[in-house]
């Protein structure tokens, strides 16, 4: 396989500024990963409850409008009503959400994990590969894991998974910026 030609020429003729980029990108991403590993309950609400109050705030705004634009139709209270509820129930019961949004991080984590694979395998003589491989595998059965035991593993799962998923990311932008070696 060439490697001077294609996606990742970059990686043939990275300066010391590129290094220093993906070193920066992977310590952040390592350091947000650590807080959804160590936090995953409070990471998992605080995403629900942000979606809530975005909810929240679209139906008082468009309360709003209807009202200043003095609209009589029910398809425009009801625009305004749809968010506004739907928010409210969200923000009382945060982790109603939170179950939906598992089903739809495991299959996010199954395409992370397949394309993780994929890409480590295409990136094979480079630092960090082995790294990146593992990694798709990890998700790959974590995914397994968490649909043996939905609903139940939903609140630890977005945190703990996504938290590892950004660490792993991290540590391997770390290797790949020439940095790391030696660590795998």
């Amino acid at each position: 396989m060439n490697h001077s030609k294609g996606s990742f020429s970059f990686l043939v003729c990275m300066d010391e500024g590129l290094s220093r980029k993906l070193f920066v990108f992977g310590v952040c991403l390592c350091l947000i990963g650590i807080l959804g590993i160590m936090a995953p309950k409070l990471l998992a609400v605080a995403v629900s409850l942000v979606i809530a109050l975005m909810l929240i705030l679209t139906g008082i705004v468009l309360g709003l409008m209807a009202y200043l634009t003095h609209q009589r139709e029910k398809v425009a209270w009801l625009k305004a009503l749809t968010p506004l509820v739907l928010g409210l129930f969200i923000a009382i019961k945060p982790f109603a959400l939170i179950v939906v949004l598992g089903l739809a991080i495991f299959v996010y984590f199954i395409l992370d994990g397949v394309s993780s694979i994929t890409l480590a395998l295409e990136l094979k003589p480079f630092g960090g590969w082995r790294l990146l491989f593992a990694k798709g595998v990890l998700c790959l059965a974590l995914s397994a894991i968490f649909i043996l035991f939905w609903p139940y593993s939903t609140h630890w799962y977005l945190g703990w998974m996504v938290g590892i998923s950004l660490f792993l990311d991290g540590l391997f932008l770390i290797l790949l910026s020439g940095k790391g070696q030696g660590w795998f």
